[in-house]
Parts: C-alpha cells; sequence; structure tokens
C-alpha cells in the first residue's frame, strides 16, 4: 500500500509525539531500595527511605513530594545539635550532579504524615517527587519491617 503524503505529515507527527512522551517519562533519578517503615495501625506519621542517584551533568533539587494514601509529604533531616538529636523539615533535597543521597533512618527521611489507611508489612505505595524544575518522578515503595538497629524513631 502506498500513502499518499495527506497520511504520511499525520503519521509522522504521530510519531514524534510518542518519542517526545517516551523522553518525558524517562526517569530523572535513579531510585534504589525505597521502603517505608511499618508502624502501628494508630501511628499519626511513618518514615519513607531510598537511595536516591543523579547520573545527569546537573544537579537536580526535589522540593516536595506528595502520595495519595497520606494527607502530606514532607522531606526532613535528622542532625545533633548541642548532644541532642533534632528534625527538621528542610525546603529542598539536592542530589548532586553524578551523586548519591540515601534517605535512611538517623538522616534524611520522607515524613509520610496522617495516613488514610493502616499499611501493613508487604504493602506498596507510591510516592511521586517533585523537582524545582517542574518535573515528578513516580517512586513504588514497600513497606518493611523496621530493624530495631534503626535508631531513628517517629515520635511527634
Amino acid at each position: 500500500m502506498l500513502l499518499t503524503r495527506r497520511y504520511w505529515q499525520p503519521l509522522i507527527a504521530l510519531c514524534m509525539l510518542v518519542s517526545l512522551s517516551t523522553v518525558q517519562a524517562n526517569e530523572i533519578l535513579d531510585i534504589d531500595d525505597a521502603w517505608v517503615a511499618e508502624a502501628p495501625p494508630v501511628a499519626p506519621v511513618m518514615g519513607g527511605y531510598m537511595k536516591i542517584a543523579n547520573e545527569t551533568d546537573k544537579p537536580v533539587s526535589i522540593t516536595s513530594a506528595s502520595c495519595p494514601d497520606f494527607e502530606k509529604v514532607e522531606i526532613h533531616e535528622m542532625s545533633m545539635s548541642g548532644g541532642m538529636m533534632k528534625m527538621r523539615e528542610i525546603e529542598k533535597l539536592d542530589v548532586p550532579a553524578h551523586g548519591k543521597v540515601e534517605l535512611q533512618p538517623g538522616g534524611y527521611h520522607l515524613m509520610l504524615i496522617k495516613p488514610k489507611q493502616a499499611f501493613k508489612k508487604g504493602d506498596t505505595l507510591t510516592v511521586t517527587l517533585h523537582t524545582a524544575d517542574g518535573q515528578s518522578q513516580a517512586v513504588k515503595m514497600e513497606v518493611k519491617e523496621r530493624k530495631s538497629s534503626d535508631a531513628h524513631q517517629h515520635h511527634h
């Protein structure tokens, strides 16, 4: 079958659109070992952790996170101050070009606030990371049992 010019242009436009959407769907960051610490069913917060790698030539700033299963998600940092462990919300989490940042108990982490349902070990949630340049990336996170060696407990 011979395609006339009338059919070629829309076909080419469609192919370009499909390839463009594929590029936009690419992951901004490489995420590994994404998990949420299991908490009692009545717990008002849960902690989220992951390893984040940026393989690009530019730093990436994660400015917020969201999850439909929680009222809100904040980015927090634990640090020592005057001999006391303190936790505070941070405005952004910078992942350097060709660098890595780890969200882990006792350090940077996601604070998942006011769950809309109870979660148990083995459940999966999807958290979306939002960057300063307006991109977003969905991350599947498995609910796992907290290891007793994890010093960071969420008491608010």
